[in-house]
């Protein structure tokens, strides 16, 4: 069974087993056809044995001066894989925040993701404390984050405190293979539109999708 389909197979059956940073590990070997995973869970278990104080605040001055945003070459399919974020130290808002996820689980801190329009940013569970791994590693409270919503969002969206929920693991993944989507399909490479197709049909969320999933599948042959 190829990464794509044992991504498949992940998002789609118990919830139990559903854990980002081996979706995130099988997401990345489909494209790239190499297999990350032990690099990655050993990069993420190094960067918790580094974390010293148990909180979101500990989390991202762990990942500060390590990890960062990219914003010279911001759509590089790189900064959508895991193991390269790990590696090159870049990536999007929404990469670095699944590293700040892991690095909280296995540091036994519960930090959620947060997606505001345009922008992917992180949560402390049950505290109104936000942390922008992508943004060096800022901390806004709910009035700080209020301050810098244009900044962070583009300024087209007007705050609602619906923004502030978060996001599930499921809604994560999605999200990281709507960016990647927007660069496989302009490409056309066969092999990439076979592993995006097999990725989001594992979705039951995506099933109107499923027309659409073949014709990239049926370009194959």
């Amino acid at each position: 069974m190829d990464a794509a389909m044992r991504f498949a197979a992940l998002v789609s059956g118990p919830p139990t087993e559903l854990r980002l940073d081996r979706a995130c590990a099988l997401m990345a070997e489909a494209f790239t056809g190499i297999d990350a995973s032990n690099a990655i869970a050993n990069e993420l278990d190094g960067l918790a044995d580094l974390c010293v104080v148990p909180s979101l605040h500990g989390v991202l001055a762990t990942l500060r001066g390590r990890l960062t945003g990219n914003r010279s070459d911001y759509y590089d399919a790189r900064n959508s894989y895991l193991g390269d974020v790990l590696t090159r130290g870049l990536g999007l808002p929404i990469t670095l925040s699944v590293v700040a996820i892991e690095v909280g689980r296995r540091a036994g801190v519960a930090v959620e993701g947060v997606g505001l329009p345009g922008h992917f940013i992180v949560r402390e569970q049950g505290h109104d404390v936000f942390g922008d791994p992508f943004n060096n590693g800022a901390i806004y409270n709910r009035a700080g984050l209020l301050e810098a919503w244009d900044g962070l969002t583009g300024g087209d969206q007007r705050f609602d405190d619906a923004f502030l929920a978060p996001v599930s693991d499921r809604n994560i993944l999605i999200r990281m293979l709507n960016n990647l989507r927007m660069l496989v399909l302009p490409k056309a490479d066969a092999a990439q539109m076979y592993s995006l197709a097999v990725m989001r049909g594992g979705f039951v969320e995506l099933a109107h999708e499923g027309a659409e999933h073949a014709r990239w599948v049926r370009s194959l042959n």
